[in-house]
């Protein structure tokens, strides 16, 4: 009995973060975002396409769906877009962090798709995690 809740209990993160976060790694060495640059140079946004990494994924990768994330001017990564809604990246307008915004925001603003740039979101904290390993 114990066996079974430890393996369920160990499972269920893993399962969890294999559906959620792996279609959104990004993979700076793959070099298939396109990126946008602030004005001031002190931020920089790559535009990625979610990986075919689950089965989920698979059909959002064949639906072309993006997400967006946040690099700084030393291009350390900052942080990323939800990872549970996917917006029309056509048409909309870049905000960058500045000396009056701590956030990068994107008009229209239907998903959340702000990115702090001094309190990341829980989500951002998991993946830069795991791109620091």
């Amino acid at each position: 009995m114990f066996k079974h809740i430890t393996v369920i209990l160990i499972s269920l993160p893993v399962l969890a973060y294999w559906l959620i976060f792996s279609p959104i790694i990004p993979e700076k060495k793959l070099d298939k975002a396109f990126y946008t640059y602030s004005d001031d140079g002190k931020w920089k946004i790559a535009e990625y396409r979610v990986q075919p990494t689950t089965p989920i994924s698979f059909i959002q990768y064949w639906q072309e769906k993006k997400y967006i994330v946040l690099y700084n001017k030393n291009d350390e990564y900052t942080g990323q877009s939800t990872p549970f809604c996917y917006q029309s990246l056509f048409d909309y307008n870049v905000v960058f962090p500045g000396d009056n915004l701590d956030k990068m925001s994107f008009l229209p603003d239907e998903c959340d798709y702000n990115i702090p740039a001094k309190n990341p979101k829980w989500w951002s904290k998991i993946i830069k995690y795991r791109l620091s390993l």
